[in-house]
C-alpha cells in the first residue's frame, strides 16, 4: 500500500553550484530527503537537489540560472515566499499546506532562509520543500481504520443479532418441505427459501469474520497443498470460462505459518474473484517464491496508526494474476474497504475479509494493476522457523 521512500533510488550525487559552504556541505544538501534548492542574490536558481528533481519532474539542467519565479510560475506563493525572505531578511514558512503542481497537485510545507554572506550581505536564499503525500496518506488510512473499527464492532453484533433468527426460519422452512413433500409446489417454493438463507447465512458469516476474524490456530502450513486445493474446487468453473491456469511454484519452499481452513477460504475467493473477471476466458497464473525485500503494513487501529515497516524473518509470496481488465485505477486503493466492490451484484467482503485473515496471519495482501494488463494480488505469509 504505502512505502516510506521509493526503493532502488539511485546515490546522491554531487551538485555544483551552492551560493555558499564547501563541498561537503554540497553532498549533504544533494542527499537530503526533502527538496533543497538554493537561488543567487538575483533570485537565480544555483542549486537543485536530487529530492527538489523528484517532488517537481524537473532536472537540474533545465532549471539551473533560470529565475525562480518562471521556474515554479504555476505555484506563485512559492515565489511570493522567496521574495517576502529577501525583502524582509527574516525566515518564512508556509503556516498551512501549499499545493505543488507535478502531475498533478502535491501537499508540501515550505520554509525560505536568506543567506548572508560575510560581509553580510544577502547573497540569495535557500528553500526546503517537505512532500507532506505520504503523511497525509497515513493519516486518511488512520482515520479510514478508525471507521472500520468501529464499523467493524457495530456490524458484528447485528451480524450476531441476525444470525440466530435465520437459522430458525430455515428449520421452519425445512419441517414446512417435508410436510407437504408431496405437493411439488411447495417443495419448489420452500427450496427457494432455504437457498436464500443459507445465502444470507454466508454473508453474516462473512461479517462476524470482518467485525471479529477469529484467532487462527498458527500451524505449519504447506501452501502449495492450499492452492492446489483452491483450484481443485473452483477447477469446473475454470474450465467452463475456458480459464486456463498455470503454475509457476517451487514445491521446495518452506511451510507457512498459518490456519489451513481460514488460508483455503482466501485463496477460494481470490480464484473466484479471477474467475469472475474473464467471463470470456483468459489466464490465470499462480506463482510463489521466498520474498527478499519485504514491507509490511503494520496497523494499530486503536492507536489509529498505519505504517510500512521491513518484515521481520522471512516471507513466502503467492501471486495470482489474470488477464482480465484489472482494476479501475481510480478505485484500486479501495478494493479492501468493506462493503466497496467492482462487481455489480458484489457484496464487498470477500476481499475486506481476506486482508483480515491475512492480517491476523501476521502477512499482508496487496492488490495492482499489472503493467501489461490485468490484475494481481499479492498475499505474503511468515514462513515456519527451522
Amino acid at each position: 500500500m504505502l512505502v516510506a521512500r521509493e526503493k532502488g533510488k539511485r546515490p546522491p550525487r554531487l551538485v555544483r553550484g551552492v551560493t555558499s559552504g564547501s563541498a561537503s556541505l554540497e553532498n549533504v544538501l544533494a542527499s537530503l530527503a526533502d527538496a533543497v534548492i538554493i537561488t543567487d542574490e538575483r533570485d537565480r536558481i544555483t542549486m537543485f537537489n536530487q529530492a527538489a528533481e523528484e517532488l517537481t519532474g524537473l532536472s537540474q539542467a533545465q532549471v539551473r540560472h533560470r529565475p525562480y519565479a518562471d521556474v515554479f510560475a504555476a505555484t506563485p506563493r512559492l515565489a511570493a515566499m522567496a521574495q517576502r525572505t529577501r525583502t524582509l531578511g527574516q525566515n518564512q514558512s508556509s503556516g498551512e499546506e501549499i499545493l505543488l503542481a507535478r502531475q498533478g497537485r502535491i501537499p508540501v510545507r515550505v520554509s525560505c532562509s536568506p543567506i548572508w554572506g560575510a560581509d553580510g550581505q544577502l547573497q540569495g536564499t535557500a528553500l526546503v520543500i517537505q512532500d507532506l503525500s505520504y503523511q497525509k496518506k497515513l493519516e486518511d488510512e488512520a482515520r479510514r481504520n478508525q471507521t472500520l473499527a468501529r464499523l467493524g464492532g457495530l456490524v458484528a453484533g447485528l451480524a450476531h443479532e441476525v444470525k440466530n433468527p435465520l437459522g430458525g426460519i430455515k428449520g421452519a422452512a425445512q419441517l414446512l418441505a417435508q410436510r407437504f413433500a408431496d405437493q411439488p409446489e411447495i417443495d419448489e417454493y420452500t427450496g427457494v427459501m432455504i437457498r436464500e438463507i443459507d445465502r444470507l447465512s454466508r454473508l453474516v458469516e462473512q461479517l462476524l469474520t470482518l467485525g471479529a476474524p477469529p484467532a487462527p490456530n498458527l500451524v505449519p502450513v504447506n501452501i502449495h497443498k492450499v492452492l492446489h486445493e483452491a483450484l481443485a474446487v473452483m477447477e469446473t468453473e475454470l474450465s467452463a470460462r475456458n480459464i486456463a491456469v498455470r503454475l509457476q511454484i517451487d514445491p521446495s519452499l518452506p511451510d507457512v505459518c498459518g490456519e489451513e481452513a481460514q488460508l483455503t477460504h482466501v485463496f477460494l475467493n481470490l480464484v473466484k474473484n479471477a474467475l469472475e473477471a474473464m467471463p470470456a476466458g483468459g489466464s490465470l497464473t499462480v506463482i510463489t517464491r521466498m520474498e527478499t525485500d519485504f514491507y509490511i503494513r503494520r496497523r494499530g487501529a486503536a492507536a489509529g496508526v498505519t505504517a510500512d515497516t521491513p518484515g521481520a524473518g522471512k516471507f513466502l509470496r503467492v501471486e495470482l494474476a489474470d488477464s482480465g481488465p484489472g482494476f479501475p485505477a481510480t478505485e484500486l486503493e479501495r478494493v479492501f474497504e468493506p462493503f466497496f466492490s467492482t462487481k455489480p451484484r458484489g457484496s464487498g467482503l470477500g476481499l475486506a475479509v481476506c486482508e483480515r485473515i491475512i492480517a491476523a496471519h501476521g502477512g499482508d495482501i496487496r492488490a495492482e494493476n499489472a503493467r501489461g494488463g490485468g490484475a494481481v494480488v499479492t498475499v505474503t505469509l511468515p514462513v515456519v522457523h527451522p
